[in-house]
């Protein structure tokens, strides 16, 4: 009877590739356990969208307007693509709007402005750009910072 109860002995991966073999084995599926119990849902599964179910075409009553562009950059000045003046002649004046801008403002105020600029622009000269809109009535102004390359 002692002869069928031997010792264990310690086996060593070395001797035995057979357990070397197993290592990763053991290891993905610990990582695969540890997936599948962290995104473990009890949430009941999400139905199927409604083929009868339809987003309104829109909720605006308002139509959207377009708006006008203008442009302070490369020296000048200009509406739409219009050339107004120049940067240096309505910096020179020293004044606290630009007159040719007010005049081609009032034509529509309720038109909304987009105002683009860039980082090389004076601070003086978008103060009177805004002036500018202000004096002619409009009253949704935007301003819109862009690279040289973008203009």
């Amino acid at each position: 009877m002692r002869r069928g109860l031997r010792p264990l002995r310690a086996v060593s991966s070395a001797t035995n590739p057979l357990y070397a073999a197993l290592a990763p084995m053991v290891d993905v599926l610990t990582i695969l356990l540890v997936f599948l119990l962290r995104t473990w849902s009890t949430d009941p599964p999400v139905r199927p969208d409604d083929p009868s179910f339809q987003l309104p075409l829109s909720v605006e009553e308002t139509p959207v307007g377009v708006a006008r562009r203008l442009d302070l950059a490369e020296g000048e000045l200009s509406l739409n693509g219009a050339r107004l003046t120049s940067t240096k002649a309505a910096l020179a004046r020293d004044e606290a709007v630009i007159p040719e801008l007010v005049t081609a403002l009032a034509a529509d105020p309720d038109a909304p402005l987009h105002i683009r600029v860039d980082a090389d622009l004076p601070y003086a000269l978008l103060r009177q750009a805004l002036s500018s809109a202000q004096a002619a009535g409009v009253r949704d102004v935007t301003i819109v910072a862009a690279s040289r390359a973008g203009l």
